[in-house]
């Protein structure tokens, strides 16, 4: 470790930096403190002040006889907060969450509608595959792949999904989601999107898929996204 900053606060970044890749994992043990010292070659009371400074911040938990466990991901200062509002776009989330990011388009383009998606489009042969990736501070933050079915939307071509949202171009066509029904989970990053996202084999994402139902109960949109952590917090309300 440099000397350029302090040490414990070296150890505690490292610590960080290890359970944003998904090597610590939420209610994993850490490495104990006669561990970190000799691999790190520090003073272990060195060690015990970075851990409790994680310790008091929420990150670790320390258990009397059993040892310290991650029990959250890394706070951040600012994130993107879901839940407030089912029919906001990820573009507008982003911007109401105060950061400034950008969109790619990976793909886009027609396809035969097949497998899982048949289930849920059946009455739509074809179907448009657009897949976008999104970066916080030129950082991967997201990666979206949507499923709309070609029966209901014509010439998507025209429209610059790289600049525009999603949502805009459904609300022309006048099919805007106005009914949401998501499900998430944490898992690892898929292989075939580790690349992309530049995510190691153990890092942990939000893994979420939504349907968006438009006026007349119809599906619109399938979407499977995967969401960085370090810049997301979903809010659940349940309703009576």
């Amino acid at each position: 470790m440099s000397t350029e900053k302090a040490v414990y606060v070296q150890l505690m970044e490292n610590i960080l930096e290890k359970i944003r890749t998904g090597e610590y994992r939420v209610g994993e043990k850490i490495m104990s403190e006669r561990q970190m010292a000799q691999q790190y070659g520090i003073n272990r009371l060195t060690v015990r002040n970075a851990i409790k400074k994680l310790v008091e911040e929420g990150t670790l938990v320390s258990i009397q006889g059993k040892g310290t466990f991650v029990s959250r991901l890394p706070k951040n200062e600012k994130k993107v907060v879901f839940g407030d509002n089912e029919n906001v776009s990820l573009s507008q989330s982003l911007v109401q969450s105060g950061f400034q990011s950008s969109r790619t388009v990976l793909s886009f383009k027609k396809i035969e509608n097949q497998g899982e998606t048949r289930d849920y489009f059946p009455d739509s042969p074809q179907l448009y595959e657009l897949i976008r990736l999104s970066r916080i501070d030129g950082q991967p933050y997201a990666l979206q792949i949507c499923y709309f079915p070609a029966s209901l939307f014509k010439q998507p071509e025209r429209f610059n999904f790289g600049e525009g949202s999603l949502y805009t171009y459904m609300e022309l066509q006048g099919h805007m989601p106005k009914t949401i029904i998501s499900d998430m989970e944490v898992q690892e990053v898929p292989a075939a999107y580790r690349q992309v996202m530049e995510a190691g084999p153990k890092k942990l994402i939000f893994a979420y898929e939504y349907f968006g139902f438009d006026e007349q109960h119809r599906l619109v949109e399938f979407t499977k996204a995967y969401y960085m952590p370090e810049f997301t917090s979903f809010k659940y309300v349940t309703k009576k």
